[in-house]
C-alpha cells in the first residue's frame, strides 16, 4: 500500500521525518518495502504565473507565453492547447533535469534554451509526464490557484510516497488512516481523523430501498442517496493524492468512493440509481443461470453461491468485488445511490477465485473488515461529493445492520506480560500503550481487563495484548540475553531416517525423484476405479470416501491423494516425449478416510518406470523395462530395510492380469507391484507397451524393518552348493526359497535362483528350480559332514512345505 506522506500528516503530526516513520513503523511490525520522493530531482522548476498568452508570429499551432516566477520572467514557446492566461504552472528554468515527454521509456534531459521559429524560448512549461508524475502528455499541468507563484515547485507538489507490505492479519491498518492511528500510538501523538459526519439525521427514504435476503454474507449495508450530482474531473488536489496512491482519476463520483477507500479503508461503490429497477437495492445470492457485465466489461457467470448486489430484476454488482456496467455512473448520471457495506471475507474469496477476479476492494474484504467502519466512511464520502458538487444533497439514507458488533473485553494477569518477555514493564507504559491504541485498558488488583475494538479482529489471546504493549514500547527495550540450560537431544525421526534410506537406494537403482501436488483430479482416479467404485492401489478406498478439499488451490483438481501413481504417470508421460526411458519415486503421503475430522495419512513410496533400458554401455541389457526390472528395484528397497520380502500373484483391477504382486513381509502387506493394463497407460497418454508400477508402504516397512548396520566379512571361507528343487508348475519360486531357507537354518548366507527348467526328465505340469546357497559358520569353516546333514534337512523341509525333491 502506497501512503503519500503529506496525506498521512494531516491525521498525525509525529514530528519524524519520512524515512524516520517508515523505520519505527517497520520496527513495529508494519514493514517499510520502500520510499520514493517525488520531486527530489525537481531543482530548477518553480510554481509560476502566466501574465499572457500570444500567438506566435511564424507558426499557427505554437504561443508565446509569458510566465513570471518570483524574480524570472521568461517567454516560453509551447504548443500545449490547455495553457491560458491567469494559471499557474510548473515553469523549468534552463539546467533542469526533466523526462522526455516524446519518449516511451522513460528518459531524462538537460533542459537548454533554443530558438524555435525565430523566437528565443528560455524555459518550458511542463506537462505531468516531464515531471515524472504521469503519462499525461496532451497537455501542461496547471495548478491550483492557490499554488504561491515564485516558490520552487517541490514545496508545493513535492512528497514522499512509503510502500507498506500489509500482511494479511493487519487490515487495521490497510489505510491512510490505520497507518496514521499506528504512528500516532508510537510516537505519542494526537490522532486527527478526516471529517466523517453522522448521517442518521438524513431522510430515511423509503422502506424497500435496501433489502438483505442473505444476512450470513452480509451483515451490514448502507445506501446513501445523493441528488443534484454532476459529473466531471476531479479536483486537482484529489486527482494528484489519488495518483501518488496508486489510483488512476476517472470522475469525481468514483475518485471519491476510491479516496475515501485509501482514506478509511472501507470499499464504496456508487450506482447510477435511475439504471436500477424500481429504485432499489437487494442483497441475496445469484440465482442459477444468472450472469452480469462487469465493469472490465467481461460477461461472467455467477452460480447460487455467490453474493451479488441486485435491483428489482437483476445483479447490478458482484459482492465486494465489482460493479456492473448497467450501473455504472457515466456523465449524463445526476442521482446516485452510494453503497456501505461490509462482506463475509470467506464469500468474497471463494467468488473472486471462482471468476478469477481480484480488485483493490476484494483485496480489504477478503481480510475481515470491521462491520462498525460502514458509516464513517459512507459520511466521509457523502460530504466529499456534497463539497465537490455544490447544489447536491442527501436525499435517503438507509443503513441495514441487523446483527450489531460490540466490542469484547479481554482479562488477563498483568504478570502474563513479564513471563512472555522475560522483563518487567512499568504499568504506565503498558496502560498508556494500550490506550494509544484504542484498547480501554483497566487495571486492578493485578487483573488486566481489555476492551478490544471492532477494528482489531486479530486481538483475541492474552498473548496478542502483550504484543501489542510490547511494539508499541518498542522491541529494542527487550533485554539481549543468551539461552540457558541444556539442550534437548536429538532424535531423528525414524520413519525420516527410513525415507531418507528408500531415497539413496531409489537413487542408486537409476531413478529420479519427483514431487508433485497433493491433490489429483477425477480423470486421474478415474482409471484405478472398479465397477464398485473401490478406487486406489495399494490401499483401496470407497470412492464415496474420498476427501475432497473444501477450497482447492486448482479447481480440476480437489481430491486429496490415495496413491501417489497417477501423478508419476502424468510425469512419466510428460518425459516420455524427449525420453526412451524413464525411472520415475516420490516419497510423500497418501491421505485415507479415517472416519473422524482428520484423514490417515500413510508415507509411501511411489515408482513407475517406463520406456526402454539404457542402451549405453558395456553390460547394458537393451530392451523395455518390464516386470522384473521394477521387481528387482522393490527387492533392493526391502532387502536394504533389512526385511526378507515375498512376492504372491494377485489381481489389480488397474493391472495387467499375470503380471501384478503384493509384496509380503511375514504376513503384513507392505507393497503392490505390477505391470498397468495398456488401457490405463493410455488414460495418462503413455504408449509404451509395458509400464510397471509399485507402491510401498513405508508405515507399516518401518514396523517390520531391521537396521542394517553395515556387512559382516566372514573369517572362515564360505561353502556353496547348488540344489536343483523340482516342484509344482503353480508353487512360486519365492515359497521354494522360503522352505530352502527354514531348511538350511542360520548357516546359509545368501540364496540366489539361477536357472528354470521344464523338458525332458521332468514330469509334466512340474518345473526345476536352480539355486546356488552360499553356507558360512562365524566360528569355524564347515566340514562336508555338515553340509551333508544341512543338505538332508534341506530336502525333508523342502518336501514338507512344498512338495519339492531334489534332483540328484
Amino acid at each position: 500500500m502506497r501512503v503519500p506522506f503529506r496525506w498521512l500528516s494531516e491525521f498525525v503530526d509525529t514530528g519524524l521525518t519520512p524515512r524516520e516513520l517508515a523505520h519505527r513503523l517497520t520496527m513495529a511490525g508494519l514493514e517499510a518495502e520502500k520510499i520514493e520522493e517525488i520531486g527530489a530531482g525537481w531543482d530548477k522548476v518553480f510554481v509560476g504565473h502566466v501574465d499572457r498568452v500570444e500567438r506566435h508570429p511564424g507558426a499557427d499551432r505554437l504561443v508565446l507565453a509569458t510566465v513570471r516566477a518570483g524574480e524570472h520572467c521568461l517567454t516560453v514557446v509551447t504548443g500545449a492547447p490547455n495553457i491560458a492566461a491567469g494559471q499557474k504552472v510548473a515553469l523549468a528554468l534552463a539546467g533542469a533535469r526533466l523526462f522526455d515527454g516524446h519518449s516511451e521509456t522513460p528518459t531524462l534531459k538537460t533542459l537548454k534554451p533554443g530558438t524555435i521559429r525565430g523566437v528565443r524560448s528560455e524555459g518550458m512549461v511542463c506537462s505531468e509526464k516531464e515531471l515524472g508524475l504521469s503519462d499525461e502528455h496532451e497537455g501542461i499541468m496547471v495548478l491550483e490557484a492557490e499554488a504561491p507563484g515564485g516558490v520552487p515547485l517541490a514545496d508545493w507538489l513535492g512528497d514522499t510516497v512509503i510502500e507498506f507490505e500489509i500482511t494479511p492479519n493487519l487490515v487495521h491498518a490497510f489505510s491512510i488512516l490505520g497507518i496514521a492511528r499506528e504512528a500516532a500510538a508510537l510516537t505519542d501523538q494526537p490522532l486527527h481523523p478526516p471529517d466523517a459526519p453522522n448521517l442518521t439525521a438524513a431522510p430515511a427514504g423509503p422502506a424497500n430501498l435496501v433489502e438483505i435476503e442473505a444476512p450470513d454474507l452480509c451483515p451490514r449495508y448502507s445506501a446513501t442517496v445523493i441528488d443534484g450530482i454532476t459529473v466531471g474531473p476531479s479536483p486537482e488536489w484529489m486527482r494528484r493524492r489519488l495518483e501518488l496512491a496508486g489510483v488512476r482519476s476517472i470522475n469525481n463520483v468514483v475518485d471519491v468512493t476510491n479516496y475515501v477507500m485509501l482514506e478509511w479503508g472501507q470499499p464504496l461503490h456508487a450506482f447510477d440509481i435511475d439504471n436500477l429497477a424500481e429504485g432499489r437495492i437487494v442483497v441475496r445470492r445469484a440465482r442459477p443461470g444468472e450472469t452480469i457485465q462487469s465493469l472490465d466489461h467481461q460477461q461472467r457467470q455467477l452460480t447460487p453461491d455467490m453474493l451479488v448486489i441486485a435491483d428489482a430484476e437483476r445483479p447490478v454488482a458482484i459482492a465486494g468485488l465489482m460493479g456492473g456496467v448497467a450501473s455504472e455512473v457515466t456523465d449524463e448520471t445526476t442521482t446516485i445511490l452510494l453503497e456501505a457495506a461490509n462482506f463475509d471475507m470467506k464469500s468474497v474469496r471463494a467468488t473472486g477465485r471462482a471468476l478469477k477476479l481480484r480488485t483493490d476492494a476484494s483485496v480489504r474484504f477478503e481480510r475481515g473488515l470491521d462491520r462498525n467502519l460502514v458509516p464513517d466512511a459512507a459520511g466521509r464520502a457523502t460530504r466529499l461529493l456534497l463539497d465537490i458538487c455544490p447544489g447536491s444533497q442527501v436525499v435517503a439514507v438507509k443503513d441495514v445492520y441487523p446483527r450489531l458488533l460490540l466490542p469484547h473485553d479481554l482479562t488477563m494477569s498483568f504478570a502474563e506480560f513479564e513471563r512472555l518477555l522475560g522483563m518487567r514493564l512499568s504499568e504506565s507504559d503498558v496502560l498508556g500503550a494500550l490506550a494509544r491504541l484504542g484498547f480501554a485498558p483497566h487495571l486492578a488488583d493485578d487483573i488486566l481487563t481489555v476492551t478490544v475494538p471492532t477494528w482489531r479482529p486479530d486481538v483475541t489471546l492474552p498473548a496478542d495484548v502483550v504484543e501489542e504493549a510490547a511494539r508499541v514500547i518498542g522491541y529494542d527495550m527487550l533485554p539481549a540475553t543468551l539461552p540457558s540450560g541444556e539442550t534437548a537431544p536429538v532424535r531423528r525421526d525414524p520413519l525420516h531416517l527410513l525415507a531418507q534410506g528408500v531415497r539413496r537406494t531409489l537413487v542408486g537403482c537409476g531413478a529420479f525423484e519427483t514431487v508433485n501436488y497433493v491433490a489429483v483430479g477425477e480423470a486421474q482416479v478415474r482409471p484405478f476405479t472398479d465397477a464398485a467404485n473401490q478406487q486406489g492401489f495399494l490401499h483401496r478406498i470407497d470412492g464415496a470416501a474420498a476427501i475432497r478439499l473444501r477450497n482447492p488451490l486448482h479447481g480440476d483438481r480437489p481430491l486429496l491423494r490415495t496413491t501417489l501413481i497417477p501423478s508419476l504417470l502424468e510425469i512419466a508421460a510428460s518425459n516420455l516425449k524427449h525420453e526412451t526411458g524413464v525411472r520415475l519415486f516420490e516419497i510423500a503421503r497418501a491421505y485415507l478416510p479415517s472416519g473422524d475430522v482428520l484423514p490417515d495419512e500413510r508415507m509411501v513410496v511411489g515408482i513407475v518406470i517406463a520406456g526402454q533400458r539404457e542402451p549405453v554401455g558395456r553390460f547394458a541389457e537393451p530392451g523395455a523395462l518390464d516386470f522384473f526390472d521394477l521387481k528387482g528395484t522393490v527387492e533392493a528397497v526391502l532387502t536394504r530395510a533389512g526385511v526378507e520380502p515375498r512376492f504372491v500373484p494377485t489381481t489389480h483391477p488397474a493391472l495387467h492380469p499375470g503380471r501384478a504382486a503384493v509384496v509380503l513381509v511375514g504376513d503384513s502387506e507392505v507393497a503392490l507391484l505390477g505391470e498397468l493394463r495398456p488401457d490405463v497407460a493410455a488414460a495418462f497418454g503413455i504408449e509404451a507397451d509395458r509400464v510397471p508400477v509399485a507402491e510401498i508402504d513405508l508405515d507399516t516397512l518401518l514396523e517390520l524393518a531391521e537396521p542394517v548396520s553395515g556387512v559382516r566379512v566372514a573369517r572362515f571361507l564360505p561353502a556353496e552348493q547348488d540344489f536343483a528343487i523340482v516342484v509344482a508348475e503353480e508353487i512360486p519360486a519365492s515359497d521354494v526359497e522360503t522352505a530352502l531357507r527354514a531348511g538350511a537354518g542360520p548357516l546359509a548366507s545368501g540364496v540366489a535362483l539361477f536357472d528354470i527348467y521344464r523338458g525332458p526328465q521332468i514330469p509334466q505340469g512340474r518345473k526345476s528350480l536352480a539355486y546356488r546357497v552360499t553356507f558360512t559358520a562365524p566360528d569355524r569353516a564347515l566340514t562336508d559332514a555338515e553340509l551333508e546333514r544341512v543338505r538332508d534337512r534341506i530336502a525333508k523341509v523342502l518336501k514338507q512345505r512344498v512338495g519339492g525333491e531334489l534332483r540328484i
